[in-house]
């Protein structure tokens, strides 16, 4: 009796292990595609990876203010690897993974460029990476170019009259706006400018007007006030030097019709006021407007046509791989049948 309840209690401690690791196992995936598990630990890996890299360019994703960045670059990492893992299915069952010698080649061609072994693990180890993590990115980048090559291959290039369409609807891509090359000052005020001195409105016109009175009539050199006196930190340590793109509306409209007006060699009569402050403007030189040919363009063009065709086509391929697998993305929100992401 002793040993049927003692064998009993142990099936039963069994099957209880069984199913705590089964779900604990369970709740570590968090995406299914077509039975292939992504886990938590894999998605992680990627993040922090990420992460890495924000830091190395000043950001801190860890931090409280970006929380919900974080969150929304998890998401992003997550569909992503849903879909890689989807072309990496769909590439292995065509038969179009890259070879061990192709990834090795690559690797090479990587390390080739850091000079020295050291210097290249040293990089690897400040953004978090291992070598198997950049053999395994490869190795997925070589996958999808051939399955992007084949899935493309019969697009066409684009035709003659495809190209001069494009050409005759995207003039401005082609060419210049005429350009003014000027130099000003600028005096801030009611704190338009971040570090400028604090003035009032009137104070700063004040103090535009002085600065140029020095310029016209004690004959002081206008870029020397201009590294001396300006608010534009940008184009104080050049004497001022700024280019108006004419029409581009990248410049204040009261500055460039101020600029625009004046012939080479002016300097405006009164400060010019626009959303910055008060303006003293000197226009140098005027560039005249370019333009390139049909013929100068039509290779980029053609290139580019047909690269976007390929990526249209492309995109809708990978749309129809995702309609016919089966997906299931636990971090994703429940909105009815989650096996079709």
């Amino acid at each position: 009796m002793h040993y049927k309840l003692r064998v009993g209690l142990l099936a039963l401690l069994s099957l209880l292990l069984i199913l705590t690791g089964c779900a604990s196992n369970n709740a570590d995936v968090v995406a299914t595609v077509n039975g292939k598990e992504i886990t938590r630990a894999e998605l992680d890996k990627q993040v922090n990876m990420t992460v890495e890299q924000y830091k190395q360019q000043g950001i801190d994703l860890t931090s409280k203010e970006n929380k919900d960045m974080k969150a929304q670059l998890e998401k992003s990492v997550l569909d992503d690897l849903i879909t890689k893992t989807l072309l990496m299915q769909e590439a292995e069952r065509q038969k179009l993974t890259p070879s061990k010698e192709e990834v090795d080649r690559r690797i090479k061609d990587i390390k080739a460029t850091f000079g020295k072994e050291e210097d290249f693990k040293k990089a690897l180890a400040e953004v978090k990476m291992t070598e198997q993590d950049v053999r395994e990115d490869i190795t997925f980048r070589l996958t999808y170019q051939k399955l992007v090559d084949k899935v493309t291959a019969d697009v066409k290039a684009p035709t003659e009259a495809e190209i001069a369409k494009y050409y005759n609807e995207h003039k401005d891509q082609f060419g210049t706006p005429e350009r003014l090359e000027v130099k000003h000052i600028l005096f801030a005020f009611d704190g338009k400018v971040p570090n400028a001195p604090k003035r009032t409105e009137a104070e700063a016109l004040q103090a535009a007007k002085l600065a140029l009175a020095e310029i016209t009539q004690k004959g002081r050199d206008f870029a020397a006030v201009a590294r001396e006196k300006s608010d534009d930190l940008g184009t104080r340590e050049n004497g001022g030097s700024y280019t108006v793109d004419k029409g581009a509306g990248t410049t204040d409209p009261a500055f460039e019709k101020a600029a625009a007006a004046l012939k080479p060699g002016e300097i405006t009569k009164q400060p010019v006021k626009s959303a910055y402050g008060y303006h003293l403007i000197k226009l140098e030189k005027i560039e005249p407007a370019t333009q390139k040919s049909l013929a100068e363009v039509k290779d980029q063009i053609a290139a580019q046509l047909e690269s976007e065709a390929k990526q249209a086509k492309f995109s809708q391929f990978v749309d129809e791989l995702k309609k016919k697998a089966e997906i299931d993305n636990r971090l994703a929100p429940k909105t009815g049948d989650s096996s079709k992401k």
